[in-house]
């Protein structure tokens, strides 16, 4: 996320994470042009559709794993623009 903050300097780029804790050393790196969510990425895709321009997921597991799994599949893939 944040090699692809640096690539896209003048776009904001949105990091979500359920783990605070794995957050704080991203933010302090983070440049101007990053967020970060304390969130259930499943939820987030929900409130993203529609909002973002792009969506990648890295290393999906938890609930959004869950999600494209056991039938959310499509609806994931629409929002990260695979569909």
């Amino acid at each position: 996320m944040l090699r692809r903050a640096k690539q896209l300097a003048d776009t904001l780029v949105i990091g979500v994470d359920t783990n605070a804790s794995g957050l704080i050393e991203a933010s302090r790196k983070g440049g101007p042009n990053t967020l970060f969510l304390v969130a259930d990425a499943s939820q987030a895709l929900r409130f993203f559709a529609g909002r973002a321009c792009e969506v990648h997921i890295v290393l999906p597991w938890g609930s959004l794993l869950r999600s494209v799994l056991e039938g959310e599949r499509e609806f994931a893939l629409a929002v990260a623009g695979a569909l």
